[in-house]
């Protein structure tokens, strides 16, 4: 096979589950929370030292919390001479990432410095946080560093920049080689589909032929719940030439219902009437058996395949793109976790606006995404990947075809509303689960709106 060889990145930052306990500080022991409040309310220490807060949503303990703490500590090594120091806390995700974002609301709404001054958040979060003003607006802050970044990986609300990502985030449908070449598919030919794309049609025929060996075809982790399904799901509709929502994330109606939105999810309709995927397929099926094809999920995989499951791929694996329907452009997801400046009544923000930068500069990116096995968002990186290799195929797909997911208040809502969506394709039509779901979200939007 002949390799040709790009420059890039393709990321993905686990947004797994949390429950709300502050593990430690930098350079002590653990704090309770009234203690972290505490220390915001002291924005200097007894050496006159500006002190400089972070909240991150890992616990110290794991490779990624322990990377995030010697990025902290090279900070305050580099800002020594500024008597400018940082401070760090571990918010460990571990019953949902409501209580992570429940305790920075409750932290915002104390007022008097409580919030930190830079946060981590889940990417499409940003619109609601920027729109309740608990973000500020960096543009200005940053200026031209915002270039560094994938343009889709950067957090935008109305045009202006509140986020800059930690990691970037990208999914594909993973195969199992030895599966695919049992049901007469060649790597040539997968090869094409990675350097060309394919069509919802190529990616049904692909889905025959596996479903003709009795495999399942595609796990496309419809048994997933919240934020999992939206996020993997989601291009395609978009990639059918639909959009979920108006510009301004108010208005579902006429863009959620539109038809170009509903054959999105008549190709998923399809894929579940065919036979080609389950909603009872185990969850490590693909990883543990060659029972399954293909599996659709994110970056996050690819150092689980390496780490855990290679001796289970004997004829090698590797990762396909989001397909899309005929005549329309490609989409992929995109979106991961990322870094804000809060407004937290802290007027002087260059102290944060060092950290972050520091926090999402090419050396920290590189020391984050070693520790995590995932990519960077960074464009200044310049990484060398094989255009086929799985790492290539979602550099490629961020680059050329990443979209974020909706930009909307709402999103909380719209994303359940998702989740319902992919449930009731179960069972019923398209035309009426699309039906039943429009108004419930916009009903939504409009009470959340007053």
């Amino acid at each position: 096979m002949k390799k040709s060889k790009i420059f890039g990145i393709a990321a993905v930052l686990t947004a797994t589950t949390l429950s709300v306990g502050v593990l430690s500080a930098c350079g002590g022991g653990g704090n309770s929370v009234d203690g972290i409040r505490n220390d915001l309310e002291n924005r200097t220490d007894k050496y006159g030292n500006t002190l400089v807060t972070i909240m991150v949503h890992k616990d110290q303990s794991t490779k990624e919390g322990k990377a995030y703490q010697k990025c902290i500590d090279e900070f305050n090594n580099a800002y020594k001479s500024e008597n400018i120091k940082a401070q760090i806390s571990f918010v460990a995700q571990t019953s949902g990432v409501d209580k992570y974002e429940s305790t920075i609301s409750t932290l915002y709404g104390q007022g008097n410095g409580k919030l930190y001054d830079v946060i981590a958040f889940d990417a499409p979060k940003c619109a609601g946080y920027a729109s309740s003003n608990m973000f500020v607006d960096m543009t200005n802050l940053i200026g031209d560093y915002v270039d560094e970044f994938i343009p889709a990986s950067v957090n935008m609300y109305n045009g202006k920049v509140y986020g800059l990502p930690i990691q970037e985030s990208s999914a594909g449908f993973y195969y199992n080689m030895k599966v695919m070449k049992a049901a007469g598919i060649s790597e040539a030919e997968l090869d094409g589909y990675k350097t060309n794309g394919w069509t919802f049609d190529q990616f049904k025929a692909v889905c025959g032929k596996l479903k003709n060996k009795g495999k399942t075809a595609v796990d496309m982790q419809l048994y997933s719940t919240g934020e999992t399904s939206t996020y993997l799901l989601y291009p395609l509709g978009n990639a059918a030439g639909g959009e979920y929502v108006s510009s301004d994330g108010k208005t579902v109606t006429g863009y959620l219902d539109s038809a170009e939105t509903k054959a999105g999810f008549q190709f998923i309709k399809d894929c579940i009437s065919s036979g080609y995927t389950s909603y009872t397929v185990g969850s490590t099926e693909f990883l543990t058996g060659n029972t399954v094809g293909m599996y659709l999920s994110s970056g996050w995989t690819i150092p689980e395949i390496r780490d855990q499951y290679s001796s289970n791929f004997t004829e090698g694996w590797g990762i396909l793109p989001y397909p899309h329907a005929a005549g329309k452009d490609a989409v992929s997801a995109t979106g991961s976790w990322s870094f804000a400046i809060t407004n937290n009544g802290i007027g002087d923000k260059s102290a944060a606006v060092k950290l972050i930068k520091w926090m999402t500069s090419d050396e920290s990116a590189q020391t984050i995404t070693a520790a995590t096995g995932m990519l960077t968002a960074k464009r200044t990186m310049e990484v060398t990947y094989d255009a086929t290799s799985p790492e290539g195929v979602l550099y490629n797909q961020l680059v050329n075809t990443g979209k974020p997911r909706p930009s909307m208040s709402a999103y909380s809502d719209f994303s359940s509303e998702f989740n319902l969506i992919l449930t009731a394709l179960r069972d019923d039509s398209v035309e009426s689960v699309i039906s039943t779901h429009v108004t419930s979200l916009q009903t939504k939007i409009n009470r959340n709106d007053r």
